[in-house]
């Protein structure tokens, strides 16, 4: 192998290298762009779930939560907002 297709060789490899880099930085981007979607569907799911929380501790509250067809009521209910 004489030295000028060695440098081609190489210079071609360089090329597949970088070529690689950088779909490895468009696949970063994807990937973070999805994790920070996701922390921000944490985050709504949070929100609408301390909701429904105070929500059910209102009708506790309202309803004596001593009585038993409340209580269940506000699991079944609250099982039923999980499901969704």
């Amino acid at each position: 192998m004489n030295p000028n297709d060695e440098v081609v060789l190489l210079n071609k490899r360089i090329m597949e290298l970088e070529k690689q880099l950088d779909n490895l930085r468009l696949s970063r981007r994807v990937l973070m762009d999805l994790l920070e979607q996701l922390e921000k569907d944490k985050k709504i799911l949070n929100q609408k779930l301390e909701q429904k929380t105070k929500q059910l501790q209102r009708y506790r509250k309202h309803g004596n939560g001593k009585q038993n067809g409340i209580q269940e009521f506000e699991l079944l209910e609250f099982k039923n907002y999980m499901r969704e």
